[in-house]
């Protein structure tokens, strides 16, 4: 057998060199805490060992030292995989690569940041995406009146929803590792250096001649997300709670107005509670008949107007509630080592957790979903949260440390199999994700964002988290159109609600949230936001064409619909912009990102660039380029095969 090399355009990522490659394992202890889905640790190592590679035993490249050694095997087929053998007692493990200084490193699941990963270290972990440092900023922020968004983004804060052992090169390769243990990827000068709690299973190098080609291997690695309805192109999906006539009122004005509507989002279909936070749903799924009533024909009433409705779930129960005490009854949440209800708080109500380890909790909450979501005639609805478990928590099988990464697989798992045995048409959205959950689910959205303009958790923040996903692997993605979290000074305008409406237009699902204290933020039907509502969600059904050829080529070529501009121009800026991204291969989007912009500077590759709206024709370089409210700034290239039909979109 021949040593193990990975190399790329002459450079060397990795080489089994006798006496000289190495790689570190140790037995590792960790006490974990977690509070509202944020995760704090400290570690302590014991007997951490060096093994040197010693070449090949028995068929297997060994390496080892004087006591201890650790077999890799290459997967037959795959010549760039390699199959990690665990070492009893042992549950640590450093593999270092090489690196070069001047290559872009992306991925690692949902970043808000950076683009570029180069000098960070980011944890594969899945959590709530905040940070006590970020909200301090913000306390700040309002004391001084300060405004400096692109300061509230410095930190290096990668908590995040959607997690994932995946990352790529400017070199053009990819490395994706088959584990569910807590990961630390340090991205350095010089070196890359991946950390496991755990022996992983199995390593994956990949390598392309393009990104494009990078993407659709990382999309047959770990699988394509189940394909939208076609409806969804068709125009808006509004979040209206509050009730059938609350519902009603709404439509009307929007139809009134000249919206071009394709769903409704009701969260509150089972209910409302009143919390500090805010107004939240009510965490038992079963329908509020008092709020809702007649739902079941309204929706089909609905449906003929083709507009269709969406729900909510997560798999939390709110402590007292008739579900919540029939899962405690029936042993199907997750415990404490004393085996009491594992109670949780996500903000300020105590929640128990479906366990969905046991097959028999696993099948219950699916019936719930088939009995009162699609039974209803949902169309869709958002499977929220699934970061939550504890890794202190006793579960009807496995290691918590282990399944907390899993567990937002067997959540949208549990959705995806409702559907299908439902034989229903029916979608979901998810927030929470590891590698597999995109196999089942429809769609992922970019999580709370916050109902301003920073670069952290505002809509600056929006590009970084799509790209990112992207190339993960992410194909079908959007954001909360007005962003969720308000809390502080925070206080959604109709700026920033028609800005964001002008970036989630290019995007497969174009939905609008109103947040969690929706009577301080401005909505879709505000005075002032509507008009521009009308021609925001006309245009987007003008689009309707492009949308479905966007996910055309992600459903049966793998290519995402929201991508990177370096997946289609070599200019050097393209590899570090996080202002813009490609829908498809033919927009090109650079949104407003700032309050009172009137006009702004951007950069266009090389080519002849359209202006989707304007018409008006810019050579590929710097420009300022007008932007008032209400216009996109979205541009085609002129030699696009899509000329003649973006040339009749216009306002």
């Amino acid at each position: 057998m021949p040593e193990f090399k990975f190399q790329v355009n002459d450079f060397t990522i990795i080489q089994f060199i006798k006496n000289e490659t190495y790689i570190d394992i140790a037995k590792g202890m960790t006490k974990e805490r977690m509070s509202r889905g944020s995760y704090t640790s400290k570690e302590r190592f014991l007997q951490k060992s060096r093994l040197f590679y010693s070449g090949v035993i028995d068929g297997n490249h060994c390496f080892k030292n004087k006591d201890l050694s650790l077999n890799i095997k290459i997967e037959p087929g795959n010549p760039t995989t390699l199959i990690f053998e665990e070492i009893p007692g042992y549950n640590r493990l450093w593999i270092t690569l090489k690196a070069k200084k001047d290559e872009h490193i992306y991925g690692c699941g949902e970043q808000f940041t950076h683009l570029n990963l180069k000098g960070q270290s980011v944890p594969i972990w899945v959590s709530e995406h905040h940070s006590v440092k970020k909200l301090i900023a913000k306390y700040i922020r309002e004391k001084f009146k300060s405004v400096d968004y692109a300061f509230l983004g410095k930190y290096k804060d990668h908590a995040s929803y959607y997690a994932q052992p995946t990352f790529i090169s400017s070199q053009k390769y990819a490395v994706h590792v088959d584990s569910y243990a807590y990961a630390q990827f340090t991205f350095s000068e010089t070196e890359t250096v991946l950390y496991f709690r755990e022996i992983p299973q199995k390593l994956h190098f990949i390598k392309a001649d393009s990104y494009i080609e990078l993407s659709q291997s990382i999309t047959k690695l770990i699988g394509l997300q189940n394909p939208l309805p076609e409806w969804t192109s068709k125009g808006i999906i509004l979040a209206i709670q509050g009730g059938v006539d609350v519902i009603e009122s709404k439509l009307k004005k929007a139809e009134k107005n000249g919206l071009k509507v394709a769903g409704v989002w009701a969260q509150d279909w089972s209910g409302q509670t009143i919390t500090k936070f805010g107004e939240q749903v009510y965490w038992n799924w079963t329908l509020d008949e008092k709020r809702y009533h007649d739902l079941k024909e309204k929706i089909k009433a609905w449906n003929k107007q083709n507009i269709y409705f969406l729900g909510y779930i997560n798999p939390f129960l709110k402590e007292h509630s008739p579900q919540f005490k029939e899962a405690l009854k029936e042993n199907f949440l997750v415990k404490r080592k004393s085996k009491k209800p594992y109670l949780m708080k996500s903000t300020t109500f105590k929640a128990g957790l479906v366990d969905l380890t046991n097959p028999n909790a696993f099948r219950w909450m699916k019936e719930i979903i088939k009995k009162e979501m699609i039974s209803l005639g949902m169309s869709g609805w958002m499977a929220d949260f699934g970061e939550y478990l504890p890794t202190d928590a006793l579960l009807y099988q496995g290691d918590p440390k282990l399944i907390h990464n899993q567990y937002p697989e067997l959540w949208a798992k549990c959705n995806a199999e409702a559907i299908q045995e439902s034989q229903s048409n029916s979608f979901f959205f998810s927030r929470a994700a590891y590698t597999k959950t995109l196999k089942y689910t429809n769609a992922m959205w970019t999580g709370d964002q916050h109902v301003d303009y920073s670069d952290q958790y505002g809509l600056g923040s929006v590009i970084p988290a799509l790209l990112s996903m992207s190339i993960s692997g992410v194909g079908i993605n959007h954001t909360d159109t007005g962003g969720y979290t308000t809390i502080f000074h925070m206080k959604r305008d109709p700026e920033l609600m028609v800005r964001w409406a002008e970036l989630a237009m290019f995007s497969p699902l174009f939905r609008t949230h109103e947040g969690n204290l929706p009577k301080r933020n401005v909505q879709f039907d505000d005075n002032e936001v509507i008009p521009y509502f009308k021609t925001l969600t006309q245009l987007y059904d003008r689009l309707s064409f492009y949308h479905e050829e966007t996910k055309k080529q992600y459903y049966e070529q793998g290519i995402p619909t929201i991508r990177p501009l370096f997946y289609h121009f070599q200019d050097a800026y393209a590899l570090t912009t996080k202002k813009q991204f490609m829908y498809g291969d033919s927009l090109l989007v650079s949104p407003v990102l700032r309050p009172n912009t009137q006009e702004q500077t951007i950069q266009l590759p090389h080519g002849r660039w359209v202006h989707l709206m304007t018409k008006k024709i810019y050579e590929g370089g710097v420009h300022t380029v007008k932007t008032p409210l209400g216009v996109p700034c979205a541009f085609y290239l002129e030699s696009s095969k899509h000329k003649s039909e973006f040339d009749k979109v216009s306002l």
